[in-house]
């Protein structure tokens, strides 16, 4: 499949320096839907919307095209439906080697997803690491979301998956090597926390501790830091998740096929559906 996860992004930047801000819309496609209704979006590609929203604003705010997105801190406010979508960027603080910006994506009528994502100028490689030999992830065998109840699980099957260990019908840790097959915006080339956002949303579900026909367990919050920028498509998802009382937490360890890039949690509400 090569369907966009969004069309139609129309951005316009009002302001200058510290008061620069971007404003548009997006319509979202089928691409986006997740696993708990075909209306809803799974959390990855908006994630991944407003990383490039940010490093568009940040790029042409600070005039510097090396200015690397490294991490994002966001919040579900609600549901993000699978619409049309106004989006909303903004400065928040701005120097010559990191720029913070606060980006939201809602409704006409509500917020539904808030982020604040960093940005920070490149600088010398300081790791002492030796290379590793890069992991093939294609020799691994597809994995297909063919159980009953996710036929129209979209944003699944704009993906490819292959398992490395467990399963995301199977209780307990997972990890997952994935890469997208669809552009996030037709002609947009992913960067490393695009790539991370779009991707690792899912470490909470393929990490799955209960079963999905009897549980609902959604993210209310997504938070990925890169030490790394990985290199090409691909992207490990190590995951595990732990149960509370009404919450669970989700960690994941991510990486390419050269080793580590960086780490997400996700905080979960756990409710019988």
């Amino acid at each position: 499949m090569d369907d966009a996860f969004y069309t139609d992004l129309e951005l316009e930047l009002t302001g200058s320096g510290r008061r620069s801000e971007l404003a548009g819309t997006v319509t979202s496609t089928a691409a986006c839907s997740g696993p708990w209704s075909p209306e809803l979006q799974h959390g990855g590609p908006p994630n991944a919307l407003l990383v490039l929203v940010a490093e568009r604003l940040a790029g042409a705010v600070a005039d510097r095209p090396d200015l690397v997105a490294v991490r994002t801190a966001a919040e579900f406010l609600g549901p993000v439906p699978v619409a049309d979508l106004r989006i909303g960027a903004r400065v928040s603080r701005l120097s010559r080697t990191a720029v913070l910006v606060e980006a939201e994506l809602g409704t006409s009528g509500r917020s539904c997803l808030q982020a604040r994502i960093w940005l920070l100028a490149p600088g010398e490689a300081l790791s002492q690491d030796e290379p590793q030999t890069p992991f093939d992830p294609a020799t691994l065998p597809p994995f297909q979301f063919d159980a009953p109840g996710f036929e129209r699980f979209g944003y699944a099957r704009q993906l490819d998956w292959r398992m490395l260990s467990g399963s995301p019908f199977q209780a307990g840790p997972a990890a997952a090597w994935i890469r997208p097959v669809s552009p996030l915006v037709a002609g947009n080339q992913l960067s490393g926390l695009q790539r991370a956002a779009l991707l690792a949303d899912s470490a909470s579900g393929i990490s799955a501790e209960l079963s999905w026909d009897d549980w609902s367990f959604a993210n209310v919050d997504l938070d990925l830091h890169l030490f790394r920028i990985g290199a090409g498509d691909w992207l490990l998802v190590d995951a595990v998740t732990r149960l509370g009382a009404g919450v669970a937490l989700t960690q994941s360890r991510l990486a390419d096929q050269a080793g580590d890039v960086g780490a997400g949690l996700q905080t979960l509400l756990v409710r019988p559906r």
